[in-house]
């Protein structure tokens, strides 16, 4: 049986997306690099533009048993927050506008945000992390 995997969207508009990421381990193991927002599936702006990468503005995570990565597609992935074993919490960064695109990190970046996991090998290991994100054109 394979681990339980999903992903909401919450909403998605011109100007803002919020997705909300579930994970459960079962036996298949930790997630590497697995796209969890494809920024150019997303919704277009006024002017028909596809969004070319995305500025966190919020997460709120709650991980048991493993650690997350949140990383910033590129030919080698980036690092954009790290979410430690048997943790919850909640960060905002919009007062500064959010981070930096994830179409500015690394060399030759898509702006696609992956996830890998690390540690994950027992029955309980799971994650739910929710991100509101800033779209870019």
């Amino acid at each position: 049986m394979a681990d339980i995997v999903t992903t909401t969207t919450i909403a998605d508009n011109p100007r803002e997306a919020v997705f909300a990421f579930q994970y459960q381990y079962v036996d298949t193991g930790n997630e590497s690099a697995v796209t969890k927002i494809d920024v150019s599936s997303l919704v277009n702006n006024a002017n028909g533009e596809t969004c070319t990468g995305v500025r966190i503005l919020e997460c709120w995570w709650i991980v048991e048993g493993l650690t997350v990565e949140v990383l910033a597609d590129a030919t080698t992935d980036v690092i954009v927050m790290h979410l430690a074993e048997s943790q919850q919490g909640y960060h905002n960064f919009e007062k500064f506008g959010g981070l930096p695109s994830s179409s500015s990190y690394g060399t030759s970046p898509t702006g696609d945000i992956k996830f890998t996991t690390t540690g994950s090998a027992a029955a309980g290991d799971a994650y739910q992390v929710i991100l509101r994100v800033a779209k870019e054109y």
